[in-house]
């Protein structure tokens, strides 16, 4: 994670988001989340993403949403973007740069 003096964060994601590395990626927003008043997550590593994976991405941005933090998801991937589109969820989330 890179943080900025202006209290941005720059978090960059594995290549999976599934049930398996769901519990460390969550740390790892969660942390992302504290005291910053704006994050990007890059997914442009994610090429697997499962259910769970969709939760952590839902549930951080309710909790950036509830602390008035600025969440931008960016370089989504391909895997990402199409179980969005077919869940018809994309709306849902601040995507930035999807393939």
């Amino acid at each position: 994670m890179t943080d900025s003096p202006d209290q941005s964060r720059q978090l960059m994601l594995d290549s999976a988001l599934t049930i398996y590395t769901a519990a460390d990626t969550r740390l790892q927003l969660l942390a992302a989340l504290h005291g910053a008043l704006e994050v990007h997550l890059d997914l442009s590593a994610v090429e697997e993403i499962d259910c769970a994976g969709l939760q952590l991405l839902l549930a951080t941005s309710i909790e950036a949403r509830r602390h008035q933090i600025a969440l931008h998801l960016e370089g989504v991937t391909p895997p990402v973007s199409a179980l969005l589109q077919q869940l018809g969820i994309s709306v849902l989330l601040p995507l930035e740069g999807a393939h």
